[in-house]
């Protein structure tokens, strides 16, 4: 049942007002205040004093009062349950302690790539001279160790650790990735990089008894694919898409189900959820015999289903899937009718009163979205056209089921991922059985381990399956601009999005919203065609701030001349470089390796001049040059540098290392001479006339 009145969706309601609370303590970085924790005492003090008072009168059916202090209650909610979720905020963080060493528990698994293992802990006592001294906080572990050897590091191990950290780093460079603030979201502030043999095991199982027994689970059915599905892909495709583990996945099959717009089969959700839900309905129907029997039947499916959840790493996206189907498997049971938007809100509720930061999860966002999506728009979506054909009727199911998703969640996708898939209805066409028969094979794969010969065949139809579905969206990835990129939204964009996409649902049933419409999509359109037009006429240098590598870019228009030792395919540029000249919507990139040779490199840019150094010889050049940067990586002489070369700024590169550096930096010193260091420090993006 869809509600139409504001009486039918209290939950719904209360919940935006929460939200509300918490995204203003979100945007502003509220601290917890001791003053909005009195003030959401009094009142609901002052509440519950006027319900009792007048409570036979029902004041509340005649009066905005009530409202009004029910409103603003949840608002102060939302601000104070975020603010004591800050743990940075709370005086026993570790932080505020100096220590030796530090006793932390593992919470979570580690992930490996190369020599390095990185995980979450959550610290729990500080040694200080054999003082200890209890305390919170999360940190983030970057552990370097052998990899002749197991890491042997799992989740739940205490571990004592050598006590040196650092604040995480914010991006550096323009469009970053904002990891910093993504880490500050779960309450992790600090991250330390540390050797194995640095650390001394303490103790093992000290973690949640559940998730442990969940992650260990998870661990032994992940075995079972990489033994019997040959191909690589398919035993990462099989873990990820059934068990929600997604350690394995090659960059080409995320690209071609990103690419593809079917990303949301490779991430465990309430789809996932729902085709779980289907066959055990399916295999316990023997039980709607009777009420009681009803009723086992209702508590042995939620069991079963948080059990999934659990397995699968409860992320948001399943764990509002599970609460929903567990209130509607409960009122089933019971004969009572429930309006879906009110088991949305409670869902939402249940997880934000857990963690008020899970709505900057996107995998949240995305999902609850999606629902409510879903739940509203397909149906309006259906009823345009109402094919006679049984097959066309299915189809045309699947394709309004796949619109009204995207229609609900393109505008935020945008604003995250800067990507849309424009063949997504073919995509999504093409995998909707393939889904479905992946999940079912996969459980079936897993539920008859007790036999090698059950094994063996199913995990050949399973690789099968998956090797047919990756090779179909590798083709639709291939098809001429199967994914439009470079889109660029601000937040205040993807509100007028919504906005538009509220005023057509409404002007459907009143014309007058139409000329809302018009005059959101006039605004939207100017506001693109100014961007473009500025992008059009862009001049500027870059010089970006790098750890190990040299990168600068000489923009005009929408070509780059890119100054790198970088190739487009290895992760820095994906994550450094990229992102920004997305941002500038760059079409043409001339990639040049200034570090080919030793000598020093000069280029003209726009009437301006840039040098490169690479060592200091006999031989320079002399110019009258805008921009000078040192680099090489070697400790070189720099007065002959200097002397030859005029300039107006000076730059150090990160590609030199931290002794060459401070070298650079004390012969400058000692003639009264600074410079840029782009290492570790925020990049430079210069605008010229």
């Amino acid at each position: 049942m869809i509600a139409y009145f504001k009486t039918e969706i209290p939950f719904l309601r209360l919940l935006l007002f929460f939200i509300s609370g918490i995204s203003l303590a979100v945007v502003f970085n509220l601290p917890p205040s001791l003053l909005l924790e009195i003030s959401w005492l009094i009142l609901f003090m002052l509440m519950m004093i006027l319900s009792l008072s007048f409570r036979k009168s029902k004041i509340y059916l005649h009066s905005y009062l009530i409202g009004i202090l029910i409103y603003t209650e949840m608002l102060l909610s939302g601000i104070v349950l975020c603010g004591q979720h800050k743990e940075i905020f709370n005086p026993e963080h570790f932080s505020k302690f100096s220590s030796d060493e530090l006793v932390v528990i593992v919470s979570e698994e580690p992930q490996i790539k190369g020599d390095i293992a990185r995980f979450n802990v959550e610290v729990k006592y500080n040694i200080d001279h054999q003082q200890i001294k209890k305390s919170i906080g999360k940190l983030l572990l970057a552990m370097r160790f052998d990899t002749t050897k197991a890491l042997n590091i799992n989740y739940g191990d205490k571990l004592l650790i050598k006590s040196k950290y650092n604040e995480t780093e914010p991006p550096y460079n323009p469009a970053e990735f904002n990891y910093k603030r993504y880490l500050s979201f779960q309450q992790v502030e600090h991250q330390s990089f540390i050797h194995k043999k640095q650390t001394v095991k303490l103790a093992e199982h000290q973690g949640n008894f559940l998730k442990e027994a969940a992650l260990n689970f998870r661990k032994l059915q992940v075995e079972k694919f990489r033994k019997y599905l040959p191909d690589a892909d398919a035993q990462a495709v099989a873990a990820t898409l059934i068990l929600g583990y997604r350690a394995n996945l090659s960059r080409d099959i995320l690209d071609a189900y990103s690419k593809t717009g079917t990303m949301h089969v490779l991430s465990v959700s309430g789809m996932h959820v729902a085709i779980v839900v289907l066959l055990l309905d399916f295999l316990l129907r023997f039980l709607d015999k009777n009420r009681k029997a009803k009723m086992i039947k209702a508590f042995m499916m939620i069991a079963l289903v948080w059990f999934y959840s659990f397995i699968t790493g409860l992320a948001p996206s399943v764990e509002r899937a599970a609460i929903m189907l567990t209130f509607i498997l409960l009122a089933k049971a019971f004969g009572k009718k429930v309006n879906i938007f009110n088991i949305i809100a409670i869902a939402a509720f249940i997880i934000l009163i857990e963690n008020p930061f899970a709505i900057t999860n996107v995998g949240f966002q995305l999902s609850f979205i999606a629902v409510s999506g879903l739940i509203y728009l397909q149906p309006k979506i259906y009823d345009m056209y109402r094919p006679q054909n049984k097959f066309i009727s299915i189809c045309w199911s699947c394709i309004s089921v796949s619109v009204a998703a995207q229609l609900a969640t393109a505008p935020i996708s945008l604003y995250y991922f800067h990507q849309f898939p424009l063949y997504f209805i073919i995509s999504n066409l093409f995998i909707a059985l393939p889904a479905v028969l992946i999940m079912y094979t996969g459980i079936a794969f897993l539920a008859g381990s007790f036999s090698v010969f059950w094994m063996k065949s199913i995990g050949w139809l399973l690789n099968e399956l998956i090797e047919f579905t990756n090779a179909g969206l590798f083709q639709i990835e291939q098809i001429h601009y199967a994914n439009i990129t470079q889109i660029w939204f601000s937040f205040f964009e993807i509100v007028l999005f919504y906005l538009l996409l509220f005023f057509i649902l409404q002007s459907l049933k009143q014309k007058r919203y139409l000329k809302y419409s018009f005059s959101l999509i006039f605004i939207l359109v100017m506001m693109k065609s100014l961007q473009a037009y500025v992008h059009m006429k862009q001049k500027q240098i870059t010089f970006f701030s790098l750890r190990k590598n040299t990168a600068i870019a000489l923009i005009e228009g929408r070509n780059a001349l890119l100054i790198t030792d970088l190739q487009p395919d290895e992760y820095t540029f994906q994550f450094s470089i990229k992102p920004y000249l997305d941002s500038c919507q760059i079409q043409h990139i001339q990639l040049e390796n200034p570090h080919l040779t030793k000598s020093e490199k000069l280029y003209t840019f726009d009437g301006h001049q840039l040098k490169i150094i690479h060592q200091s010889n006999k031989n320079l050049s002399k110019h009258k040059l805008d921009w000078l940067l040192l680099s090489g990586d070697e400790v070189y002489d720099l007065k002959p540098i200097l002397k030859q070369n005029t300039y107006k700024m000076l730059f150090i590169d990160g590609k030199n290392r931290d002794f060459v550096t401070n070298n650079f930096k004390e012969q400058l010193t000692k003639q009264n001479l600074s410079a840029y260091t782009l290492k570790r420090n925020f990049a430079i993006e210069i605008k010229t006339p």
